[in-house]
């Protein structure tokens, strides 16, 4: 088995000591010698430094020793070409090399950190999730419970006061009843038109717009103003067509029982009560409103 080596293996940047202009202008005899305070200060206890087993730095003499010179000059012409330099405490250092010793130290510190979390991880046995029981709501009996009765008065609110007759007048004149399939009007609203038109031609208009909105599945806030908007005139139109002139819209009746609508219509005619002078449309709509 190989032994494990005791110190690493020195990086070495053939670029930058064939590009540096501070090595490049040393002569050859200097540059070798640059090289091997390299491997002394790679390794030196404290890597960088050129220090002796027991940590004391070592001498411009001793150092000049180990490269086996007899030239003091050698020291001197590598600092100022910026290789090297003395620290405050005598010891020649590289700073080149300490401040990538201090960069790989960062590393080693952060890897430490991400493989112990890891290992923990690893390590560690999870303890298997339980489930919480599922609480199931309290289920409903089937039969109603049975409340006691309550002798006293009920609290308020909970019984509406009856309509008056006032309200149950206004509540049944609004209300609508089907006169066709999709028609809905008030006793008011068909009454009006009867007095007006006719009931005859109210049931012919009902039917047109019956017939439209169930074919065109159109629905209307107000069947009595559709009929008003346009169903009295597609009316007129289907008996134009048919051949029958019948009387035109009585707008409003004059005092002598005739209408300034009905002049100039051929075949117009006016309802008995109109003719005689002694009715109202108001007495044709209350007739009409007992009667539906």
């Amino acid at each position: 088995m190989a032994r494990k080596r005791q110190i690493p293996l020195m990086p070495f940047d053939t670029l930058a000591w064939l590009s540096m202009p501070g090595v490049r202008g040393l002569s050859p005899e200097i540059r070798s010698l640059w090289v091997d305070l390299l491997c002394l200060m790679w390794g030196s206890v404290e890597r960088g430094a050129l220090l002796k087993p027991n940590g004391d730095p070592y001498s411009r003499s001793e150092i000049n020793r180990l490269l086996a010179i007899n030239d003091d000059g050698v020291i001197g012409t590598l600092i100022d070409a910026g290789l090297c330099a003395w620290r405050d405490d005598g010891a020649l250092i590289s700073r080149q090399i300490i401040r990538g010793e201090e960069i790989r130290a960062k590393r080693r510190e952060a890897g430490l950190k991400g493989g112990n979390a890891t290992k923990a991880k690893m390590l560690s046995v999870e303890e298997p999730k339980v489930k919480p029981p599922k609480v199931e709501p309290p289920k409903k009996p089937d039969v109603d419970p049975v409340l006691p009765l309550i002798a006293d008065d009920p609290p308020q609110g909970e019984t509406p006061p009856p309509l008056t007759e006032k309200e149950k007048a206004a509540a049944e004149k609004k209300k609508k009843y089907k006169y066709s399939d999709f028609v809905t009007l008030t006793h008011d609203e068909y009454a009006k038109l009867v007095a007006e038109f006719g009931e005859d031609a109210v049931k012919d208009m009902i039917d047109i717009l019956n017939n439209w909105k169930g074919s065109n599945g159109k629905k209307t806030k107000s069947d009595y103003f559709t009929i008003r908007k346009w169903v009295i005139n597609a009316y007129y139109e289907q008996q134009q067509r048919n051949g029958v002139y019948p009387r035109q819209h009585i707008a409003t009746a004059n005092p002598g029982g005739g209408s300034a609508n009905n002049k100039g219509c051929p075949g117009a005619t006016l309802p008995a009560n109109q003719r005689e002078g002694g009715g109202s449309n108001d007495e044709a709509q209350k007739d009409y409103s007992e009667r539906f």
